[in-house]
């Protein structure tokens, strides 16, 4: 499991076998959506994709530029330092320079990116498909992760979309029984802990730094088993009345 970042968001098609809460479907390169095949011919690559959701890495080498090109309502997170030139709408909105490990949205719309620095900029793209999500029965941000363990997680986005939450679990630690809506985890570091939801029951999972994966709205609990902190963002997506 000890694999860096860039080999981990490489990998296609990962088989989410650690993953909980529902099913896990992904697709690769030969058997994606029209929509993902569009993008993909502006240099992204395709890391996850299932029924509901996609994400894409987008690796931008120094002096380059993407055309002009239609984006979804997203969350961007940045795998490096980087400092690109923006353009939404053919309105050109001058340099951004973002951090390695933020986070942000953009609604949806044109843009376009060059990149002006010396090194690549990377960061990935989260989005929500036009299917409808399942049911989160009963389920709500109302009693999440943040909610019953404010010590350990940072909510970093909460729009009508998207509720971004960063959880940094000690070793030793635990977080009880709570409320998880239909979500996708990106793990910033390695980790392992024991699990218990009311869909799967109870499991010990490893993750790398790196993995994306999926779970469906359930309830769950967590405790960090490794000698190192658990880190990892969760990315919530919501349906009306979340």
């Amino acid at each position: 499991m000890k694999k860096s970042i860039y080999h981990q968001l490489g990998v296609l098609a990962l088989a989410l076998s650690v993953a909980a809460c529902g099913n896990q479907n992904t697709s690769t390169n030969e058997n994606v959506t029209e929509e993902v095949k569009e993008t993909m011919e502006l240099g992204h690559e395709l890391v996850f994709e299932n029924d509901f959701a996609k994400v894409m890495k987008v690796s931008l080498a120094p002096g380059t530029s993407q055309p002009s090109h239609e984006g979804e309502n997203r969350i961007i997170y940045s795998l490096n330092d980087y400092t690109i030139e923006w353009e939404e709408q053919g309105e050109n909105k001058g340099e951004q320079s973002w951090k390695k490990g933020d986070v942000h949205f953009h609604e949806a719309g044109d843009h376009a990116a060059k990149n002006n620095g010396t090194t690549a900029a990377e960061w990935l793209v989260f989005t929500k498909k036009n299917t409808e999500l399942p049911s989160c029965e009963g389920n709500s941000v109302n009693n999440d992760v943040n909610t019953v363990s404010s010590d350990y997680t940072k909510v970093l986005i909460d729009n009508d979309i998207f509720k971004v939450t960063e959880v940094s679990l000690p070793s030793g630690a635990s977080i009880p029984m709570h409320a998880g809506i239909n979500r996708m985890i990106y793990s910033v570091s390695d980790f392992q802990i024991a699990y218990e939801s009311d869909k799967e029951g109870k499991s010990e999972k490893q993750f790398a730094a790196g993995d994306i994966h999926w779970h469906e709205a359930c309830q769950h609990a967590l405790e960090n088993i490794g000698e190192t902190e658990a880190k990892f963002i969760v990315v919530a997506y919501k349906r009306m009345g979340n």
